[in-house]
């Protein structure tokens, strides 16, 4: 039954799950790498420098490898709505909102991700109607984030304005998302290529936000610290090169569910990491709530239904 869940191209499973494992490992760890990141870098900058140097380097890495197919017109044009999506809104978003948001609501707002991949695909990408479980798992997820978002309002530790941010970023994600398995088809980049251009795309519009909003007034680099650069350099080469390609190459070569089935782990992780490394709070409300957001996903994730075309 387990070679069911992959597309008509039947990737090798090692394939699968070592991508798999490398998105649990690098997108777990992020929100807390945001965080230590955050305490030097203000929140755009940290996505435009992030997203920029990994793409840069990817792209090198790519040629390299041999690849020489430069991108077209449309390359472009598509890249630039993607990331807009899952680069600037996703990325930039998150590190704006966790500057008042702790990494461990952070993980689990994120980890609501395959609710709306779901509500998404059925309203308006043709997908099936979600299933009495399905929808048992929704009002599970709902009633977990807003027990959350409740919670963490009411105890002053996250600013509710910061939570909406993270909604957002969520919300872009899962529009890239379904943007990028219609762009994917007709390019004949690599995923490591698109991957690259994607993320240098993002980055340089992050950028440029930054540095109209003001967020470069004032910084200094001397003013980084040990802690911050290291954060930064894990964003990139795990957050960013690692978790990106495997999560592509994961969109282009398994169903949806798969892809997305980091969000099991992803809650757990961030809380965990949120409280051994940075010794955010903690509390029975909130391990309640990351119970229920894990359910949710895992009712949403098992009553999917293969489609033809994954």
């Amino acid at each position: 039954m387990f070679h069911a869940m992959f597309t008509p191209k039947h990737p090798h499973i090692f394939q699968v799950i070592s991508c798999l494992f490398l998105v649990y490992l690098s997108w777990g760890s992020c929100f807390i790498s945001n965080r230590f990141a955050l305490e030097s870098f203000h929140a755009f900058m940290l996505c435009g420098l992030r997203m920029t140097l990994a793409g840069v380097l990817l792209y090198g890495l790519t040629w390299l490898r041999g690849e020489r197919v430069t991108p077209s017109r449309r390359d472009l044009k598509q890249s630039s709505i993607l990331a807009f999506s899952m680069v600037f809104i996703a990325s930039g978003f998150l590190s704006k909102g966790q500057e008042s948001v702790s990494s461990g609501t952070a993980a689990m707002i994120l980890g609501a991700v395959p609710v709306w991949m779901v509500l998404g695909g059925w309203l308006f990408c043709g997908d099936p109607k979600p299933s009495k479980a399905q929808f048992a798992g929704l009002g599970c997820g709902f009633s977990g984030l807003l027990l959350l978002s409740v919670h963490q309002g009411i105890s002053g530790d996250d600013s509710a304005f910061g939570i909406l941010l993270i909604f957002c970023a969520a919300l872009g994600w899962v529009l890239g998302s379904f943007q990028s398995k219609k762009f994917g088809a007709g390019s004949k980049l690599s995923v490591m290529r698109a991957s690259a251009l994607l993320m240098t795309v993002g980055g340089l519009q992050s950028l440029l936000w930054a540095f109209l909003s003001g967020e470069f007034n004032g910084f200094s680099l001397a003013g980084v610290s040990p802690t911050s650069w290291a954060a930064l350099a894990y964003l990139i080469v795990f957050g960013a090169i690692i978790g990106y390609t495997c999560y592509f190459w994961l969109l282009t070569h398994t169903r949806t569910v798969v892809a997305i089935s980091y969000e099991f782990v992803n809650p757990v992780i961030g809380v965990f990491l949120g409280w051994l490394l940075a010794g955010e709070r903690v509390d029975g409300i909130i391990i309640l709530a990351c119970c229920m957001t894990v359910t949710s996903v895992f009712f949403i994730v098992s009553q999917q239904k293969p489609r033809a075309e994954r």
